[in-house]
């Protein structure tokens, strides 16, 4: 399934837009995603991004097998990739190097994800029991972060097309707990991003889908990632 979502700072001015293709189902997931910034979101330093993930489901959540993300921020270039014998994230490789970081102790990496699986994760718990309530334990390769959800309201969804019908709001905060910078602002990297996202619930066994996240970022205050149109057919 291939989804694109247009992103704007509230109050009108678009940074760009993100395509995820997807693949959930009863034995596993596999995401890609690529975030292409518009002219605004260049000025600040923001070039396209992508990342990927596959995984299967395991007794307790997500199980990621393989994760990638590429991109570069103002200039500088990065590359990230893991995998996970025994089910332990482990850096394949990592451009740059973590050396302008504090060391994340390895209590703190076992048993977590990366954010893309967390996200499949979500969908999952939704799809079964049309909660999002939960929290994951998230680690990219750079930073160690807290993602806690929380069903807020059952709503009508209306103005999606064939996704009207039943729908699920879930509130979130995100905070970053270790792989500081060692020259961060430690209390200001500590504070938790809050966001919110509209979720269509689907019938007949199918996975739901986010319809839109509203989420404070450091850089550009609130931002709003909006479905843009129906699903369509990933090209195989």
């Amino acid at each position: 399934m291939r989804l694109r979502y247009d992103v704007t700072v509230l109050g009108g001015v678009t940074l760009g837009e993100i395509e995820v293709t997807s693949m959930l189902d009863r034995a596993g997931y596999r995401i890609e995603i690529r975030t292409r910034p518009y002219r605004a979101a260049q000025l600040v330093g923001a070039a396209e991004q992508s990342g990927k993930v596959e995984g299967r489901w395991g007794r307790s959540g997500p199980e990621p097998r393989l994760y990638a993300a590429n991109g570069s921020w103002r200039g500088r270039a990065y590359v990230s990739e893991m995998h996970y014998p025994r089910g332990v994230p482990t850096i394949r490789r990592q451009e740059p190097s973590n050396e302008d970081r504090e060391a994340i102790p390895p209590e703190l990496i076992r048993g977590t994800v990366d954010s893309l699986s967390g996200v499949a994760g979500m969908l999952r718990k939704v799809a079964e029991t049309e909660s999002c309530d939960g929290s994951t334990a998230i680690y990219d390769g750079r930073r160690r972060s807290v993602a806690v959800m929380t069903s807020s309201a059952r709503v009508q969804v209306s103005d999606q097309g064939p996704l009207n019908g039943r729908g699920l709001s879930c509130g979130f905060t995100v905070r970053t707990i270790a792989g500081f910078r060692h020259d961060d602002d430690r209390e200001a990297a500590m504070q938790p991003l809050k966001g919110s996202v509209l979720i269509a619930l689907r019938e007949g066994g199918e996975f739901p889908l986010p319809l839109r996240f509203e989420v404070e970022t450091r850089w550009f205050g609130t931002v709003a990632v909006q479905l843009a149109g129906p699903p369509a057919e990933a090209q195989r």
